[in-house]
């Protein structure tokens, strides 16, 4: 089983907008990585809707520097 990994951080110096890490990541031996091309649409897809959904909670008050996100994947 592997997970893909969302995380936002404040900006580096000089820059305006928070910077946004995301990956997929194995725990153990035995696990595997989707497919390349399932890896780049499951970023895709999160990149956008996570993107929405900070900026909607911002205006609510939330913090767009401090977000975490994961979710499991498991190879059937």
């Amino acid at each position: 089983m592997s997970k893909l990994i969302y995380r936002t951080k404040p900006p580096r110096k000089g820059y305006v907008k928070y910077q946004s890490f995301m990956t997929h990541e194995t725990k153990g031996i035995r696990d595997k990585l989707p497919s390349q091309e399932t890896q780049t649409k499951a970023h895709d897809l999160v990149q956008d809707t996570l993107g929405k959904l900070i900026t909607e909670l911002e205006k609510m008050g939330y913090d767009q520097t401090k977000v975490g996100f994961y979710i499991h994947y498991q190879n059937l």
